[in-house]
């Protein structure tokens, strides 16, 4: 009987051993899965603010040159030029983005 222990004993350890390293790899993998997700949200993330930039940006753009014809830099109708301008580049780039998300 005590031979047979004594082959059953670095069996029983190689087993602890392998299940050790899967438990590590199992573990290791789900890090794995919350750090990739976590990069995914963030470029997300950034990529939809990047977007609001843009229209807070034509918004400024805006702003600067109201603020430009009421100190007098500019005249009425460069004010109006340049607005139309501005409104024509702001819908054409909205309409690429509209476009783009449209599925084929």
């Amino acid at each position: 009987m005590m031979r047979l222990m004594s082959h059953l004993y670095p069996i029983l350890a190689q087993n602890a051993t392998l299940d050790t390293r899967a438990f590590i790899y199992i573990i290791l993998l789900i890090v794995l899965c919350i750090v990739g997700f976590i990069i995914i949200m963030s470029v997300k993330r950034r990529i939809f603010d990047e977007s609001k930039e843009q229209d807070q940006s034509a918004a400024t753009l805006m702003e600067s040159l109201e603020h430009m014809k009421k100190s007098g830099e500019i005249s009425q109708e460069e004010y109006e030029q340049t607005r139309r301008i501005i409104i024509e580049k702001t819908r054409a780039m909205l309409h690429e983005q509209d476009d783009s998300q449209v599925p084929k």
